[in-house]
């Protein structure tokens, strides 16, 4: 069980997203770009390419379109480090999950108020860009 499934309101995990083993909730929309890394590449006389790939690595963008303010500071926390092991989706399949060393690059969010009869309401938006090492 994870710590954030006694918030108000109900996340769940059913994509399998983790984060040094932690649950993260499922994302409102998910990109992926699957790209290959060389060190070096060039092509003869008659276009064949010659090039030395030495790895393929995985990048995403998750966004949350309303999140309670304390499941945003606990997605934030939990990104917060240099490095860290991401489980996701594997886009080359879509029927496992693919687990790396990412970090993370620009986090970009909204903030959405309103007040009802009773209380106050904020909800947040949340957009993290995942670079795989």
């Amino acid at each position: 069980m994870a710590m954030w499934e006694n918030m108000q309101r109900a996340y769940s995990n059913k994509m399998g997203i983790q984060i040094n083993g932690d649950d993260m909730p499922d994302v409102s929309k998910m990109s992926y770009q699957v790209g290959d890394l060389d060190t070096s590449g060039s092509r003869d006389a008659t276009g064949l390419l010659h090039r030395a790939r030495v790895a393929t690595k995985i990048n995403y963008e998750f966004s949350w379109n309303a999140l309670e303010w304390g499941m945003l500071q606990w997605i934030l926390t939990h990104i917060n480090a240099e490095k860290f092991t991401l489980t996701a989706p594997d886009p080359r399949s879509f029927q496992g999950t693919y687990t790396g060393n990412y970090y993370v690059g620009d986090r970009t969010g909204d903030c959405l108020y309103y007040l009802e009869e009773k209380s106050d309401i904020s909800q947040y938006s949340l957009k993290l860009k995942f670079i795989e090492y």
